[in-house]
Order: structure tokens, then sequence, then C-alpha cells
């Protein structure tokens, strides 16, 4: 979905993406990856409510990582 358009933004709102892209990749995306990964472990995924939640969780935020990186690369202050 790269449209390589400049996207104008202030130098405060610059900072609030970057904290919220460290967020999700250092924070919250590991912690969901161990929840799937111990979520794999109990057995019949096909009935593991835990998870498919980990999974649509994990896909929801890989999503906005890949949308925050296409954001912060394209800015302009």
């Amino acid at each position: 979905m790269s449209t390589n358009k400049q996207i104008q933004i202030t130098r405060e709102g610059l900072e609030t993406l970057k904290k919220e892209l460290y967020e999700l990749q250092e924070v919250k995306r590991p912690k969901v990856v161990e929840r799937l990964s111990n979520a794999r472990t109990q057995g019949d995924l096909a009935e593991n409510s835990d998870y498919h939640n980990a999974k649509d969780e994990l896909d929801f935020l890989d999503g906005r990582i890949s949308e925050l990186e296409e954001v912060l690369q394209n800015s302009v202050i």
C-alpha cells in the first residue's frame, strides 16, 4: 500500500507516532507472540479461542505497525 505521498505532520505528532510504534513493536507484539505460542501448545487449535484471539490480535498489530512505518517514512515536518 505504498503511496509515496508526503504526509505533513507536527514534530509532536511525529514523536507520538514513534512512541506508539515502539510500544507496539517492543512491548505488545512480543507479548502476543508469546501468548500465541502458549496457546499452540494447548492442543486442538480449532477449538482454542485464546489461539484465535491472539492470532487476530497479532494480525491487527502487524497491520498497525506497517501503517505507522509507512506514515513515518513519508512524514514531512
